[in-house]
């Protein structure tokens, strides 16, 4: 009797061997596991230590779905404190470019204001040049 289970447990678990592999191979679970490394590795995140993990699981009584959820919490807060740098750095640019926008609206605000200091005394040289046309012709002596 204990021949015949042993052999049943052998027989389920050579199954789900296949099974499982048929899987991983029907919805290519390597090359998305690949592209999720590649992702990571884009933002930054490539220091997770799959064999500590393991270890972890191993050692810390953990359950691997509570090791992995702790992994991709990890990663996550990896990511986030990436995220806050680059926000940090943009937000620098910005500032800078806002106080150089601020600088040359004040010089054209400059300009604008000599612009009408020199309407205004545009209208001075306009009124002597009026009269001046309006003089009467003088006669040359050659």
């Amino acid at each position: 009797m204990y021949d015949l289970y042993a052999d049943l447990l052998k027989s389920i678990e050579e199954r789900a061997e296949r099974e499982f592999d048929d899987i991983c191979v029907e919805e290519a679970i390597e090359a998305r596991l690949n592209a999720i490394d590649a992702l990571c590795a884009e933002r930054g995140v490539i220091d997770l230590d799959v064999a500590a993990n393991a270890s972890r699981v191993v050692h810390s009584g953990k359950s691997p779905d509570e090791v992995a959820r702790n992994t991709r919490a990890e990663a996550k807060r990896k990511e986030a404190e990436t995220l806050r740098e680059e926000a940090a750095t943009i937000e620098l640019e910005a500032q800078e470019k806002i106080a150089e926008l601020e600088s040359k609206r004040e010089a054209v605000r400059t300009a604008a204001n000599g612009l009408k200091t020199g309407t205004q005394g545009g209208d001075v040289v306009h009124e002597a040049s009026m009269q001046w046309s309006a003089r009467a012709p003088v006669k040359s002596s050659t």
